[in-house]
């Protein structure tokens, strides 16, 4: 009992270095990792940065369709409002 006691602190201290160490590796390799990741994630958002341009080119696109579409329907309107105005003021007479 006396030698199984004392050998025991000697376990559990071989122990506690191996899982520092293993510890040690797992920090190290979750470094790598997050590196890789974020020279992924600059790649990605130097990618997207070049699309900001085509982005922006049909955004201004659609924002003249959009205009040139409220210009026509406007004029139609107007025009429609006009008939039915010179028809109501016909049967008047």
């Amino acid at each position: 009992m006396g030698g199984f006691a004392g050998a025991l602190p000697v376990i559990i201290n071989l122990l506690i270095i191996v899982l520092l160490i293993v510890l040690i590796i797992l920090i190290v390799k979750c470094i790598i990792i997050v590196n890789k990741a974020n020279s992924i994630v600059d790649n990605v958002d130097k990618k997207v940065n070049s699309l900001n341009g085509v982005f922006n080119a049909i955004d201004n696109v659609s924002n003249k369709i959009d205009s040139t579409t409220v210009l026509i329907f406007s004029t139609i309107e107007k025009l429609i409002k006009k008939f039915i105005k010179n028809k109501i003021d016909d049967d008047k007479e």
